[in-house]
C-alpha cells in the first residue's frame, strides 16, 4: 500500500503484515527545523528515532479516533486558574536546557511509570531512540524543589513550531498539577522564541485521558481531520462532531 501526503508531497510505502491499517510510520536522516514543521502540519508526530502517524487506536476492544492538535501560540489567552496554577509554583526552580538523558531523569520517570494506569514507553531510553539529538532538536524543562527533581518535560523544536514528546513527575507532587504547568512552560518557551505552533499531541473523543490537552485555551486551538487533510478550529470541529463533552 502506498500511502500519499499532499502536505509533504512524499510517498510512504506500508508493510501491511507488520503495520496497522490506521497507522503510518517514516524515517529520515533527520527531523529538524522546517522538515519538523512539514511533517507536524501534516499530522505526523515523533515516534523514538521516527516519525509516524496514526488516525484511530483500539483500547479493550473500543476503537477510538484520533485528532491531533496545535496551539496558535499568538492566539492563546491564560485563564485565571492557569495563572494561579503558575503563581503556587513559582518556588520552584525551573530550567530549560538541550535534552540530555540522565541517571536522575530515569529514575523519576520510572517512579511516574509505576503510579500511572495507560500504557506508555518504561524508559525515557525506549521513548526517545535519538538521546544524542542527532535527528531531532529535543529539549527538557527540569523543575527541582531545591535540588530535588521533580518534574520533567521534553519536546523537539523545528523552526516554527515545538512538539511535546512527554511530561512526567513526582507522584507525591501531584497535588502541584506539574504536567499541566509543564504545558504552560512549553507555552511561553514558544513565546519567548517567538514561535507559532506548539502541538501537545492529540485527542480521542471518548477517551478522557487525553483531554486535559485542551486546557489551556480551546479558542486557540486546532484540530487536523485526517480524512480532509486540513486543520480546522476546535470550535468547529466540536460542532461537526457534535462533541459536547470535551
Amino acid at each position: 500500500m502506498i500511502y500519499y501526503n499532499p502536505f509533504i508531497n512524499l510517498a510512504i510505502e506500508k508493510n501491511p503484515n507488520t503495520m496497522p491499517e490506521n497507522y503510518l510510520i517514516q524515517n529520515l536522516p533527520s527531523f529538524k527545523g522546517e522538515t519538523l514543521d512539514k511533517y507536524l502540519a501534516a499530522g505526523w508526530y515523533r515516534y523514538g528515532a521516527q516519525i509516524f502517524t496514526i488516525n484511530s487506536f483500539t483500547e479493550s476492544e473500543t476503537e477510538y479516533d484520533v485528532y491531533w492538535l496545535r496551539y496558535n501560540v499568538e492566539k492563546i489567552t491564560i485563564s485565571k486558574s492557569s495563572r494561579e496554577l503558575i503563581k503556587k509554583n513559582n518556588h520552584f526552580e525551573v530550567a530549560i536546557r538541550p535534552f540530555v538523558l540522565t541517571r536522575e531523569m530515569e529514575d523519576l520517570h520510572n517512579v511516574y511509570f509505576n503510579s500511572i494506569d495507560f500504557i506508555t514507553s518504561n524508559t525515557i531510553h525506549s521513548l526517545m531512540e535519538d538521546i544524542d539529538s542527532f535527528i531531532y532538536d529535543s529539549y527538557s524543562i527540569e523543575i527541582r524543589d531545591e535540588n530535588k527533581l521533580i518534574a520533567v518535560g521534553i519536546f523537539d523544536e523545528g523552526k516554527n513550531s515545538i512538539a511535546g514528546i512527554k511530561n512526567f513527575y513526582d507522584p507525591e507532587y501531584k497535588k502541584f498539577g506539574l504536567g499541566k504547568l509543564l504545558m504552560l512552560i512549553k507555552y511561553q518557551y514558544c513565546l519567548t522564541q517567538k514561535i507559532q505552533w506548539y502541538y501537545p499531541g492529540y485527542i480521542a473523543p471518548g477517551y478522557r485521558k487525553f483531554d486535559y490537552k485542551l486546557f489551556m485555551d480551546k479558542n486557540a486551538t486546532e484540530v487536523f481531520l485526517f480524512e480532509k487533510q486540513q486543520w480546522n478550529s476546535f470550535g468547529l470541529f466540536a460542532k461537526e462532531k457534535n462533541i459536547v463533552n470535551l
